[in-house]
């Protein structure tokens, strides 16, 4: 058997030969870069920017705001806020709208969100 022969019968044999790990299995990726790369695939990259409002909502307000006020409901780019409380609400849609929306569009993209609702729930 020729070695070029011999390789080629070896990379159809085990096709992850440039991929594998020392006891000859193929190295794993990491689902948090796969995830990313399959959503811009499929063509659904926005819609996993949409997501992580609601995954990282208390890094993106804060611990105090998190407590009283979750997100509920993202839609054409309109997020709907359930607040516990009438003077949370209060609070939140006069004096606190604008620098949430900055945050959540510095966070996940400008093109995330336009506008915020909140709600008593």
């Amino acid at each position: 058997m020729t070695p070029a022969l011999r390789a080629k019968v070896f990379r159809e044999w085990q096709p992850y030969a440039a991929d594998e790990t020392p006891w000859g299995r193929p190295t794993a990726t990491a689902l948090e870069s796969v995830v990313p790369r399959l959503m811009k695939k499929l063509g659904l990259e926005q819609r996993l920017h949409q997501s992580q409002i609601f995954v990282q909502w208390p890094q993106i307000v804060g611990a105090d705001i998190a407590r009283h006020a979750q997100p509920v409901a993202l839609r054409n780019g309109l997020l709907t806020v359930a607040v516990d409380h009438p003077v949370w609400l209060q609070e939140l849609s006069r004096f606190h709208k604008p620098l949430l929306l900055q945050k959540i569009r510095d966070r996940v993209g400008p093109k995330t969100i336009r506008d915020i609702v909140f709600r008593i729930g």
